[in-house]
């Protein structure tokens, strides 16, 4: 009972000493929080297409996200992060001065009760300010009309998640003030704590992307899942943008336990002659000084690396970053400018460190990019050959963003043919030292995933040709469970999706279909069916000239929520519904007739009997001089394309059967094209003017003719007219 009664008299005491900077931040939240929703609410008044029922709407939305835990009113929590420091710092400022830790020592209370009673009201006070706070602002949102059911819960979350964060950043001041001797060295002690993790674990993944080929940036590793975690101020930033769950609680708290007991060991083992010494604790001194010296180091490496490319300006980097960190720290430990080259053996063994690390990166000595699994250690493998990852899973609206899948390919372990994707692997490490993409070989962004028997995964991604291995790419494409998690649209049951179908023609307008359900079922049935048959070698061979919407009822359902009817206006945000509309090929001859019995021609403006000509544009050199680097006929030819226009019905077939539609391209990327650039002209458009007739069209009809495929008098006529133009 003395205990309880001594405590709580203390921390009165404590909490009269810190009332300047509880009248600080108490100012600070006032201007943060009821001035700053009153100046929020004056802007959103009634005016000509405003009504007072839509004003108090937009101002309970701003009061919400102003109170709430988020990312969309971060002032709330800068303030407090300001007020985490101060408090922090001041708090125990003690135990940085002789003479005020011996005062403290010297009275009859154990050290245990004044840790206690200290960082007890450095919780406490703004905690209550910020309550006071938040009584305030409700009671503007409540003059102001903005005061919803919804805006008590919100503010409510608010405040414990700022609050929660709030005492995280405390506590990890007050372990830099327990560690530290210094007032300038605690503020630079938590500096370190905040920052040091997330940029030292982007510091090794950048190493990561520079010297490895093969690198993939979603590889799970300890220092993205968790060396990366361990500041505060990402946890701060992760919460804030990804919502508060019970597990980041859990975990937030867990943390804020282990560091204040942390602290409190600290706090009774810290000699009272730590005072005025920069580190409070010799064994700490030397371990900080190596980690943060090291990744100067490595730093300084791949700072002058990547402005030189080069592996002794790497060196020098790494030499400049190790001595100056070193002597900068050295000087901050000493207070003496004199004492700049001290410990000459910390400052070797942290150049040595720092250039063997950059060196181990520099030259694969553990031969990264050349990683291949035996056989026998291998579970299974799964591929994402880069080429759709225009495909929605799903869609979320507040904040928009589209659900892509590309983890779920490499999660897929039901593939059939890992044989193929090794040695799909296999040829991309062949192909490391590969030039840039030549004409008839398809390049690919190609991430390969191996499940180990150990249960380990390993991730590698490989820029190369599919060229040699395009039979075991059409292995893995054409397998049914590959494709189904590829394309979720072939999972929907054709009832289902026939109810939902829409066409985006070639002129990027949204067409709905006639007929009856029936009709509309078969046109799903036959696409599902001729999407599951192609294959990545007809895909090199084939553009979209057409996209149809296959998309499930739940997310059509949540999409039409924001229209107030179901037409074609539902589709003026096509950036919601592209993800699920899927392309048409010209080999798909079951949909486009089963699309024609339901009043759509497919590619209908891109019909030979739809253009009157096709302009062909193409730069030089052509024939025998296409290998040719530098060449000077006295004229600009780079600059300036050679066309030529056709007008005769067969030679606009025969172009159109090898034409590439520009519209469609981000479904298919993998069409090999050649130099010649298409411009399809409609019958109405006068062709007086040639070189400007494909502006009457629009962008949207451009293309270029496929690689192979170029008819044979479209490449006579341009070489005979780069050798006319070589004569002028």
């Amino acid at each position: 009972m003395t205990s309880r009664h001594l405590y709580f008299k203390l921390l009165k005491e404590d909490m009269k000493r810190k009332l300047w900077a509880a009248a600080l931040l108490g100012l600070a939240l006032f201007f943060t929080m009821p001035v700053a929703l009153a100046m929020a609410f004056s802007d959103i008044r009634t005016d000509e297409t405003t009504i007072w029922a839509r004003v108090l709407e937009m101002r309970a939305s701003r009061a919400i996200s102003m109170l709430s835990f988020g990312e969309g009113y971060p002032m709330i929590f800068i303030v407090l992060f300001g007020a985490a420091v101060v408090l922090g710092v001041s708090t125990f400022a003690y135990l940085h001065n002789k003479k005020q830790i011996d005062f403290y020592h010297s009275l009859p209370v154990k050290r245990q009760l004044w840790f206690l009673v200290h960082i007890s009201t450095g919780i406490l006070l703004p905690a209550v300010i910020y309550l006071l706070s938040l009584v305030l602002a409700l009671t503007v949102c409540g003059v102001n009309g903005a005061f919803t059911p919804e805006l008590a819960p919100a503010a409510a979350v608010g405040f414990l998640g700022n609050m929660l964060y709030y005492i995280l950043v405390y506590v990890t001041v007050v372990l830099a003030m327990m560690m530290t001797g210094t007032r300038l060295a605690a503020v630079l002690g938590s500096a370190v704590f905040f920052v040091y993790c997330p940029m030292l674990s982007g510091l090794v993944t950048g190493f990561y992307e520079i010297f490895f080929d093969t690198y993939y940036y979603g590889t799970p590793s300890v220092w993205s899942r968790v060396i990366i975690k361990l500041s505060p101020m990402f946890a701060l930033i992760q919460a804030m943008t990804d919502g508060l769950t019970l597990g980041r609680i859990a975990g937030t708290m867990g943390a804020i336990l282990a560091v204040g007991l942390l602290s409190f060991f600290l706090y009774l083992k810290r000699p009272s002659e730590a005072a005025g010494r920069t580190m409070a604790f010799g064994w700490s001194t030397g371990v900080i000084k190596i980690l943060l010296v090291v990744a100067f180091g490595m730093a300084g490496g791949m700072f002058f690396y990547s402005m030189r490319d080069s592996l002794s300006w790497m060196v020098f980097g790494v030499i400049v970053g190790v001595v100056i960190s070193h002597c900068v720290i050295e000087v901050i430990y000493h207070s003496d400018f004199k004492k700049l080259f001290c410990h000459e053996k910390t400052l070797a063994l942290c150049m040595t460190a720092a250039l063997a690390i950059s060196m181990s990166f520099y030259f694969d000595i553990f031969r990264y990019d050349e990683y291949l699994p035996d056989e026998g250690s291998l579970a299974c493998a799964s591929i994402d050959f880069g080429e759709d990852s225009w495909v929605s899973y799903d869609i979320q609206l507040r904040p928009y963003f589209m659900i892509t899948g590309g983890q779920r390919i490499l999660d897929l372990e039901q593939l059939s043919a890992t044989g193929a994707v090794v040695d799909i692997a296999r040829e991309g490490i062949r192909q490391l030292d590969a030039g840039t993409p030549e004409n008839g070989q398809q390049w690919c962004n190609v991430v390969v995933c191996y499940t180990l028997k150990s249960g380990r995964r390993v991730y590698r991604r490989y820029n190369m040709f599919l060229d040699d291995v395009i039979g075991q790419a059409d292995q893995i494409y054409l397998d049914p469970e590959y494709k189904k998690v590829l394309y979720p649209g072939l999972t929907l049951d054709p009832e289902e999706a026939a109810g939902n179908l829409a066409y985006l023609n070639e002129l990027d307008q949204v067409e709905l279909l006639a007929g009856n359900k029936e009709k509309w079922k078969a046109v799903a049935q036959a696409y599902q069916q001729e999407l599951m048959g192609l294959s990545i070698t007809d895909r090199e061979q084939e553009s979209p000239i057409g996209e149809l919407l296959l998309i499930s009822d739940e997310i059509s359902a949540r999409l039409d929520e924001t229209n107030e009817e179901r037409d074609l206006r539902r589709y003026d945000r096509m950036y919601w519904y592209d993800g699920f509309f899927y392309p048409i090929y010209p080999s798909f001859t079951q949909t486009i007739a089963a699309l024609k019995d339901c009043g759509i021609t497919v590619g209908e403006t891109l019909q030979p009997e739809a253009l009157g000509a096709v302009q062909i544009a193409a730069y030089g050199p052509f024939g025998e001089d296409d290998n040719t680097e530098e060449m000077d006929f006295g004229k600009d030819y780079d600059n300036e394309p050679f066309t030529i226009t056709y007008t005769e019905p067969e030679q606009i077939r025969a172009i159109m059967e090898a034409f590439s539609f520009g519209g469609h391209r981000d479904k298919n990327n993998m069409v090999l094209c050649s130099r010649y650039r298409v411009y399809p002209i409609p019958h109405e458009y006068d062709m007086a003017e040639t070189m400007e007739a494909r502006d009457y069209y629009g962008s949207s009809s451009r293309g270029q003719l496929i690689e192979g495929r170029v008819p044979d008098f479209v490449i006579r006529d341009f070489e005979e007219m780069w050798e006319e133009w070589k004569k002028e």
